[in-house]
């Protein structure tokens, strides 16, 4: 049988055997459907789909990979956050009943009463459930529908199917637009590969001399501020000769960066940001909170010695290890607030990735019964790593010297479910904009950084993307236009 016929007729035949043993207190919540089909790769069937709206999610260790087409439902707002009305409306969507159903989304790093015209799209933040997804739990592969229904669907029982289409009409409208995804291309070993446009212009702000200079006017504050470290980023943008697609651009980042949260959220056929970031904001099951300390930077070296000697030098420069510190003591407050227990790896790693290693802490918690989620990300967001200590000052620091919008860099990306959240730190990503890619990558600075090593070291951070599009053939170019 046919792939998406067979998807239609379990979802045909939930809506006539299964959907009137649905509580009535169910009306108005997200339902959902899960069909397991063959192995497939998500990333680029969902590449294949033609739809606006695209979102794509998967973790650090390979566990959960989710794939969605469209929209069925989607909170967002251009206002600052209310952190308890958000999470509050999430909630109302979501049942015990139906645990694999996820709002996947972000909140901007600076909840602004004006957003900056890249981001309009993306407002202070946007969650949305997606229509359809292709999901997978590492070994097996399934395709999700979600959807909702009326009380007096909920009611409905023994309909013939042709009584039941015109009693549902959820159900036509979701097997039409069942009919327009694309299955063709099912085997891992079928899909071409992943080509990467070619670059024709990069700008970056603040240039160089401009970014030293910030550097001396923020160190200049750290005694008036008090202040023990700010994060200040650097936006490249870079221009291609044609038009970027997003999910393309991501099955060439994703094998060179493993360890890491691999996301797009694409909000029309030409706007997505995408990234693969190593960092969690935090994770919680239940009343389970993990989270971590990612501080203190170096490249990878060209030979094991090389590296070897790297990461020594990280273990032991006096800087990195303060800048670290910072970040592990914050967090250590912050979970004596939330949590009745608190764990912090006493020792010390390296979190070693594709162009770069950190230094590296897991730090986690069992929460105090009555806080939720409302309560934890604006306590945790944003951390020493991606902002600075303390907190209130260094945000007021940043905003005065960074000549651009954040967005969505370096805030909570992830997933809210029934019992579970998940929030990365955006790190390593991008913006893209029809032909235009925005980069973004930040320095920790504290008292005795240099200017020169900083600017290296966001260098560094961005190399992920910036390889990819050296000694690259013209061939390439058409085939990942979106035309």
């Amino acid at each position: 049988m046919d792939l998406s016929l067979k998807i239609a007729a379990q979802i045909h035949n939930f809506f006539q055997h299964q959907l009137n043993c649905i509580p009535p207190e169910m009306e108005g919540k997200i339902l959902r459907v899960d069909v397991q089909i063959p192995t497939l790769e998500p990333l680029s069937w969902l590449a294949q789909q033609q739809s606006d709206v695209k979102t794509y999610w998967a973790d650090r260790q390979g566990q959960f990979t989710m794939a969605g087409v469209g929209t069925l439902n989607t909170i967002a707002g251009d206002v600052p956050i209310d952190y308890p009305t958000i999470f509050g409306q999430l909630r109302q969507d979501l049942s015990p009943l139906f645990p694999r159903v996820r709002y996947y989304g972000g909140i901007g790093f600076s909840q602004n009463h004006s957003i900056d015209p890249s981001w309009k799209l993306f407002g202070n933040y946007r969650f949305i459930v997606p229509r359809f997804e292709i999901w997978t739990d590492g070994i097996d592969t399934f395709f999700a529908c979600n959807f909702r229904c009326s009380r007096l669907d909920l009611s409905a029982q023994n309909l013939d199917s042709q009584q039941e289409k015109s009693y549902h009409p959820e159900l036509a409208t979701i097997l039409a637009q069942l009919e327009r995804l694309d299955f063709t291309q099912l085997e891992i070993s079928s899909i071409p590969a992943p080509v990467v446009p070619m670059l024709r212009e990069r700008v970056d702000i603040p240039n160089r001399r401009d970014w030293h200079q910030n550097i001396e006017l923020a160190l200049a504050k750290f005694s008036d501020l008090q202040l023990d470290k700010i994060v200040l980023a650097r936006q490249s943008t870079l221009t291609f000769t044609t038009y970027i697609q997003p999910q393309s651009l991501l099955r060439f980042l994703k094998p060179n960066n493993p360890h890491s949260y691999h996301f797009c959220f694409q909000i029309d056929p030409t706007t997505a940001f995408i990234g693969t970031s190593p960092e969690r904001l935090y994770y919680r099951r239940d009343r389970l909170l993990k989270t971590e300390a990612i501080a203190g930077t170096r490249q990878r070296g060209e030979s094991a010695e090389i590296d070897l000697q790297l990461s020594h030098n990280l273990l032991n420069s006096a800087k990195d290890l303060h800048e670290h510190q910072l970040v592990v003591n914050n967090l250590h407050t912050i979970l004596k607030e939330l949590c009745h227990s608190v764990t912090i790896d006493r020792e010390l790693t390296i979190l070693k990735l594709n162009k770069v290693q950190h230094l590296y802490t897991q730090c986690n918690g069992v929460l105090n019964s009555d806080l939720t989620d409302a309560e934890i990300l604006p306590k945790l967001h944003p951390t020493p790593a991606v902002g600075g200590f303390p907190r209130t000052q260094a945000l007021k620091l940043i905003a005065e010297l960074e000549p651009f919008a954040r967005g969505w860099y370096a805030a909570p990306v992830g997933w809210v479910g029934c019992d579970e959240t998940e929030f990365a730190v955006a790190i390593r990503s991008g913006l893209i904009d029809r032909d235009r890619l925005l980069l973004f990558a930040g320095a920790g600075i504290v008292t005795g950084s240099q200017s020169a090593e900083e600017l290296a070291e966001i260098e560094n951070k961005i190399r992920h993307f910036t390889d990819l599009f050296t000694e690259l053939s013209s061939q390439q170019i058409s085939d990942l236009s979106l035309a």
